[in-house]
């Protein structure tokens, strides 16, 4: 209740006719931990082949983290009945940090506003992506945190200018179809904003993702691929096209314990936008399987296993790079919106991902060139996101969370 008289009192300072109309919430998460990152040595490329790559070896972090086990933020949801059974619902978010000065990231996390009816919602703006809603669905650790699978998978969260169109549930059954005309799924592409002077230069992308939910069982698949604009066709054909996804999820909830797994291929284009003059394309296979075990109705139990793997990209490359990462979690609901919990997760690189053969490859060039952002609580690209980032391949959390 309280949340709701603050969300409407900011509501009303905006304006005052549309208040007496719609339905505002306030929601947030802050999330505290203390984090250990353990010691450990990467490798990273000094120059081409035959050239000895540096080896680093970084001691342990520990730190006092916000947004550990999920992202602190604070949002506003909105709905105004307009009758018939149509209405109209908004989203606005914002990352926050909560343990230094500068409480705003100054990153958007969603904002959309959209229509929504029997018809199902037809919504425009910033928003998340399939991939993102179906891995959340399914992985234990919700995409958070040091047991998070996007640790090692290749994710893509949010597109921007997004058209998106989800459906309503033809028993059991439904769909989302979007479509941005520049989503730059990632910064390391050309324009990551509004769309550019006749398009050029802009990432569309376009996603399709059908799922099939019954009961306790969820069963969901997506595809999603990106190309690059160019009117005056001054880029080679060849890189016009970045990268494809696809993606299977399940998951089964048998009452004691809950299921999911996942399985993808994401193909980066050779030559590509935020790629290299490879031989082949980057062809990075990846998956996850992992439990949740409630062991009381306050206390549960998470587990997971996520592994990548990439194709070789040149023709003498030494091995497939591949990555590997186990997490165990515990939580334990003081009430429904406050949660105390302890993670731990180990990652194992092999040879070629950690950069160690002549070419000094840095290991899944989908996560460095289109990838999506790995990241643990507020330490970015320290674990996991690729040799030349992962600086750390062990980690252990202990905090507590509050959602409002």
């Amino acid at each position: 209740m309280q949340k709701k008289l603050i969300a409407l009192a900011v509501a009303g300072l905006l304006s005052a006719p549309a208040f007496a109309q719609s339905n505002v919430t306030l929601y947030g998460t802050i999330d505290y931990g203390f984090v250990s990152l353990g010691s450990s040595t990467r490798y990273h490329q000094t120059g081409y082949q035959g050239q000895v790559p540096v080896s680093e070896k970084y001691k342990t972090r520990n730190a006092i983290d916000s947004g550990v086990s999920k992202a602190n933020r604070i949002g506003f949801r909105g709905t105004e009945d307009l009758g018939n059974g149509l209405k109209a619902v908004f989203v606005l978010e914002e990352g926050l940090n909560g343990d230094n000065d500068a409480m705003l990231k100054g990153n958007n996390r969603q904002s959309y506003a959209g229509l929504a009816g029997a018809f199902g919602t037809v919504a425009f703006g910033r928003q998340y992506t399939p991939q993102h809603l179906f891995t959340s669905a399914v992985d234990p650790f919700g995409k958070n945190g040091l047991g998070a699978t996007n640790n090692v998978l290749v994710q893509d969260a949010r597109l921007n200018n997004l058209a998106a169109y989800i459906s309503p549930s033809f028993g059991g059954f439904s769909f989302i179809v979007g479509y941005t005309f520049n989503g730059a799924p990632v910064g390391a592409l050309s324009n990551t904003g509004q769309e550019a002077i006749e398009n050029k230069g802009d990432v569309r992308v376009w996603a399709i993702a059908p799922s099939f939910t019954w009961n306790n069982l969820f069963v969901g698949a997506n595809y999603h691929t990106a190309s690059l604009k160019d009117p005056h066709k001054h880029i080679d054909p060849v890189s016009n096209g970045i990268f494809n996804a696809y993606d299977l999820f399940a998951s089964y909830d048998f009452g004691f314990v809950k299921v999911g797994s996942t399985i993808g291929r994401r193909t980066t284009k050779r030559n590509g936008v935020g790629g290299g003059n490879w031989d082949k394309d980057s062809k990075v296979t990846q998956w996850m399987i992992g439990a949740t075990f409630k062991i009381t109705p306050n206390d549960a139990i998470l587990t997971s296993y996520s592994r990548a793997s990439e194709n070789k990209l040149y023709k003498n490359q030494d091995g497939k790079p591949t990555l590997g990462q186990w997490a165990i979690g515990y939580e334990h609901a003081l009430s429904k919106r406050t949660v105390l919990y302890s993670q731990f997760a180990v990652q194992n690189h092999n040879k070629a991902y950690k950069g160690e053969d002549d070419w000094g490859h840095a290991g899944f060039y989908g996560f460095g060139g289109v990838g999506g952002g790995n990241k643990v609580g507020s330490v970015d690209n320290a674990y996991g996101s690729g040799a030349e980032d992962a600086k750390y391949r062990r980690g252990f959390t202990v905090g507590f969370r509050h959602d409002f």
